[in-house]
């Protein structure tokens, strides 16, 4: 929504080209630009607007960056690996939006999710992205009923809204981008808004779906 110093500008805009448009109806672009050069002289000229306009976007600036710093400071803007089961229950039940990778060291596709989670991370910082060993969260494995690595789940308010079950919905290819998987996560809800240029027709789907018999390999079953 626009604000109110913009809207204002943005009236006093509209109507320097409706007056003059209605004492000169037939125009060409060289006289429009004319017409925006001498809005933004006259813009320039009344301080006060100009100064109020400069002072609410500085306001703006200052609030999103302490925000940002904020959440930076809680563990926001980066993927934290997790030691125990209790960090994840703790950090899913206390923060809005959370991102939690069920990896197993060494296994290549993780390696590949996390780097992928990484580069999301400074981008969506009103998301919380951690990770954790499936080897020291059992009992969270089996809660959850994770059988295939890699595993991402969203939760938003601790709830999960979400998860990613190896590469199926990712193209089932270890070549995909983090705009794919951005595009997966934005469908669950957590993380609020999209990088990256990803078409809105892709045949991705999220969701809890089986492993194809051609991934048989790629993917780590835990049955």
């Amino acid at each position: 929504m626009m604000d109110a110093v913009t809207s204002k500008v943005l009236d006093s805009y509209t109507d320097v080209l409706v007056s003059k448009a209605e004492g000169c109806p037939e125009r060409d672009d060289d006289n429009d630009s004319a017409d925006d050069d001498d809005f933004l002289e006259l813009l320039e000229q009344d301080s006060a607007a100009l100064d109020a306009f400069r002072e609410k976007r500085m306001q703006e600036l200052h609030t999103q960056m302490k925000a940002a710093k904020r959440l930076h400071e809680t563990g926001h803007g980066i993927l934290k690996e997790v030691a125990t089961e209790k960090e994840v229950l703790e950090i899913t039940t206390t923060t809005k939006y959370t991102v939690v990778h069920f990896f197993l060291p060494g296994f290549k596709r993780c390696e590949i999710m996390d780097s992928r989670l990484k580069a999301l991370t400074a981008k969506h910082m009103e998301t919380r992205f951690i990770s954790v060993n499936v080897e020291t969260a059992t009992f969270l494995v089996v809660r959850l009923g994770i059988q295939v690595l890699p595993c991402v789940m969203c939760f938003i308010d601790g709830k999960e809204v979400g998860r990613l079950v190896g590469f199926e919905s990712l193209g089932n290819s270890d070549q995909f981008t983090s705009e794919m998987l951005e595009f997966q996560l934005q469908k669950s809800g957590v993380i609020q808004r999209k990088i990256g240029k990803l078409r809105e027709g892709s045949s991705l789907v999220l969701g809890f779906a089986k492993k194809a018999e051609s991934d048989d390999n790629d993917d780590d079953d835990w049955d």
